[in-house]
């Protein structure tokens, strides 16, 4: 069988991946890391299995793309809105410096200047996949360190576009075109793919939602994705800055959740083969005979890139535990790098001899990150262990408050009790862990704050001994039983409402010690019956009867249900049916 077949060659890669990725993940590292082995090991500098990564690196490339387009769609005005004050400044300052510092660094070895900028720049990104979701596991996403990383890492997200175009005009050094000429010709492309995609995008979306088919939405995606990559390809740029302009300004429309589910399985797959064609561009024989330089090059990367993001942090007035922490978790390189390698030997800013070398030093460091973010928090609570998610910035800003109403969760259930609260000059705080549901609540006034509702160092943050109300309206049904049963354990004087997410939900949330659980589904349908009922012309007073007869009988289910031999008392439990089934209002609080 030839080796030189596409089909067989994917056979190849998709088997190195179904056995390395779980071999990595098995080790606690990313699957990021298992791609790359696993393309190293088949690729032509190591058991040879497929001689050369051409074919593959033109199917990889949609990786890329892909990789770009996502980025964009995370980039929206609302998520953006979360990063603020000395966040801000720490995400835009480490960017700056640590590629003014880099390039000086690189100059003073005689790389040429296009090629010092280029590998400055990719060296100063640091590894979102790797950190988010070591974060994510962790529930870390809320201290001051998961919110300055978030911020960083958005940050270096945003300055993706402005580097593609730095990787593009460095390329074309050999040309008789001046590089500045380069990069006015590409704002040029940007600035007229801007306006094409603001006039264009919205109606096409707009007329294809109308029609009602999944199939022909998704299909409009990635027309929408391969245009703009084959327009900045068209005019010299590359395509990754098409999708990645693509997915910003798709990011601020109605579809973008939508798009988000239908292109991630073709980003999946993609992303895959690029990083495996990265591992299989890693000459072995480069890093065997310059060992001593990959060594060095991941010591000199990780110790430079902590040093200027320690002082950034204190110099932004973090105190000193969470400043170690920020250089520790973030002085890794990031998936990005490998990008930007590729695209400048593709275009010949950088020698295919440099970027084996710098390939496995942004891997290693990548490799070592998740040690890094866990020895960081290790030495935080070493220092300050009363700090560890103290969660400082919400205590100062609700310092005061009292006999209050604490909310966990700003969805569409918590956001209508806040405005309700709010109309009636009741005192209440919001937890929501979703950063887009804080920016919402936050655009319409709401004291939302980004905090893990189900920890019991938010509600000590949230003053809860001070609180005497608490509603509980979280998405999970697991996460609520959770909170409810902390709230209990650690706050006996509360009174807890939950939602539940339907009749058979109440009895766990009453053992879990709810004074009150409200069925989300069982309201709405009370009331749809009531308006369809209308419509068919029975009248009020009959309509009536049955909807109360119904409220009768699903009161005595209900009180079945609950239990009567909870820590908190039959009576607890007996209050539960009449509390979540008194009439549209009650349903409409939870």
């Amino acid at each position: 069988m030839p080796h030189s077949n596409v089909l067989f060659e994917l056979f190849l890669i998709l088997s190195a991946a179904v056995i390395a990725v779980p071999i990595a993940q098995r080790l606690r590292a990313n699957s990021i890391i298992g791609f790359l082995i696993g393309g190293l090991v088949i690729g032509p500098f190591g058991l040879g299995l497929i001689p050369s990564n051409r074919d593959i690196s033109t199917v990889a490339e949609l990786g890329v793309v892909f990789l770009l387009f996502m980025i964009g769609l995370e980039l929206s005005r609302e998520r953006l809105r979360v990063i603020g004050g000395k966040f801000a400044a720490l995400g835009v300052l480490q960017i700056i410096v640590t590629l003014g510092i880099g390039f000086v660094a690189l100059m003073t070895i005689d790389l040429p200047l296009p090629s010092a900028l280029v590998i400055a720049g990719a060296l100063a990104l640091s590894s979102t996949a790797i950190i988010l979701k070591q974060l994510s596991d962790e529930r870390q996403l809320h201290t001051r360190f998961g919110r300055a990383a978030l911020a960083v890492l958005l940050l270096q997200d945003v300055a993706v576009g402005p580097f593609l175009i730095m990787v593009q005009a460095a390329g074309n050094t050999t040309s008789t075109t001046s590089p500045w000429v380069s990069i006015l010709a590409g704002v040029g492309a940007v600035a007229v793919l801007l306006l094409a995609g603001r006039y264009l995008l919205r109606p096409m979306f707009r007329a294809i939602a109308a029609l009602h088919n999944p199939e022909l939405f998704a299909i409009g995606t990635l027309f929408a994705v391969l245009a703009a990559s084959t327009l900045t390809e068209m005019a010299g740029l590359s395509m990754a800055l098409g999708a990645f302009i693509a997915g910003v300004m798709l990011a601020e429309t109605e579809f973008r959740h939508q798009i988000e589910a239908d292109i991630a399985p073709f980003r999946g797959v993609f992303l895959s083969l690029f990083f495996m064609s990265v591992g299989m561009s890693v000459d072995i024989g480069v890093v065997y005979h310059h060992a001593i330089t990959v060594v060095m090059g991941v010591v000199a990367l990780l110790l430079i890139k902590a040093a200027i993001l320690f002082v950034l942090s204190l110099a932004t007035r973090f105190d000193r535990a969470v400043s170690i922490r920020i250089a520790m978790g973030l002085a890794g390189g990031g998936e990005f790098a490998f990008v930007m390698f590729t695209l400048a030997a593709q275009n010949g800013a950088i020698t295919p001899e440099l970027a084996a070398i710098l390939v496995p030093i942004v891997a290693i460091s990548m490799a070592v990150t998740p040690s890094l973010i866990s020895l960081g928090k290790k030495l935080e609570d070493i220092l300050h262990p009363r700090e560890t998610d103290q969660l400082g910035d919400i205590e100062a800003h609700t310092e005061g408050v009292e006999h209050h109403v604490l909310i966990i969760g700003c969805g569409r259930v918590g956001r209508v009790l806040a405005r309700l609260l709010r109309t009636r000059n009741i005192p209440f705080i919001v937890l929501e862990s979703d950063a887009q549901q804080v920016a919402r609540g936050r655009a319409e006034g709401l004291p939302v704050y980004f905090a893990d509702g189900s920890r019991p160092e938010s509600f000590r943050a949230a003053h809860t001994e001070q609180a005497h109300v608490a509603a509980v309206a979280m998405g999970s049904p697991h996460e609520t039983e959770k909170t409810v049963a902390l709230l209990r354990q650690h706050y006996p004087h509360l009174k807890i409402f939950a939602r539940a997410q339907d009749i058979s939900h109440i009895g766990a949330l009453s053992r879990s010690g709810a004074n009150a659980a409200i069925p989300e589904v069982l309201e709405t349908g009370l009331r749809l019956s009531d308006h369809v009922l209308s419509a068919c012309d029975v009248p009020q007073d009959e309509i009536d009867a049955e909807i109360a007869k119904f409220r009768r009988a699903d009161m005595l289910l209900m009180n079945e249900l609950a239990p009567r031999s909870s820590g908190h008392s039959s009576a607890s439990a007996t209050k539960t049916a009449p509390v979540g089934t008194k009439g549209t209002g009650a349903g409409n609080k939870a």
